[in-house]
């Protein structure tokens, strides 16, 4: 886990994710050799980046990879474009107190999330990293609903669908620009966050 050492408010720059960028032929190179010689380690540190590409923070990676997942996170993932090209930042979701645990939800798109379980203990926990539940899944389950759990399941949908209209409605309209600003652990430095181990590609930009 990764902690932060000072207190962030919410909308603040926390860190880039800084990896290898690769596209998508590469990435799944990756995945299938990593699975084959690590059946027992399910860990990766790979984030789309955009359609196409990916960055990969296993190798090559700032504080940032060492950042856990939970369903009720601090922190949001939002594409950034510095000099044209998109990067990832981590911004606080809300304010954050000095020694609190850096979290964002991973919402893994995968078809595998009983590898990924989680057991963050949030209150609104879904019990995986995945996005959300396979529509099979999904119908499976409400096939063995009674008529009272189905009509209780619509409701929540119902302001579930609320809630992500608002929330896309606000991604969009906070999606921005920025020239030379993002600079990897450069502005708070060691300052900011602590935990894990110093890279050498810590101070460095995504490598192209």
């Amino acid at each position: 886990g990764l902690i932060t050492l000072v207190h962030l408010k919410k909308g603040d720059f926390v860190q880039e994710y800084v990896g290898e960028v690769i596209d998508k032929i590469e990435k799944e190179r990756r995945l299938n050799e990593w699975t084959e010689n690590h059946p027992n380690d399910p860990n990766f540190y790979i984030m789309q980046l955009e359609t196409g590409w990916y960055i990969d923070a296993r190798v090559e990676a700032n504080l940032s990879r060492f950042i856990n997942h939970s369903c009720d996170p601090n922190c949001i993932l939002r594409p950034v474009t510095v000099a044209g090209y998109t990067r990832v930042g981590i911004f606080a979701e809300r304010d954050i107190a000095p020694g609190e645990f850096l979290r964002y939800d991973y919402r893994f798109d995968t078809r595998h999330g009983d590898k990924f379980r989680c057991r963050c203990g949030a209150s609104n926990c879904r019990g995986t990293m995945q996005r959300q539940l396979l529509k099979e899944e999904q119908r499976r389950q409400k096939l063995n609903m009674t008529p009272k759990e189905a009509l209780a399941e619509a409701k929540l949908q119902e302001v579930k669908d609320r809630k992500y209209l608002k929330e896309a409605k606000r991604k969009k309209e906070e999606n921005f620009s920025q020239v030379n600003v993002m600079i990897p652990a450069f502005e708070y430095s060691s300052e900011t966050v602590a935990g894990g181990p110093h890279f050498r590609h810590r101070s460095e930009g995504i490598a192209n």
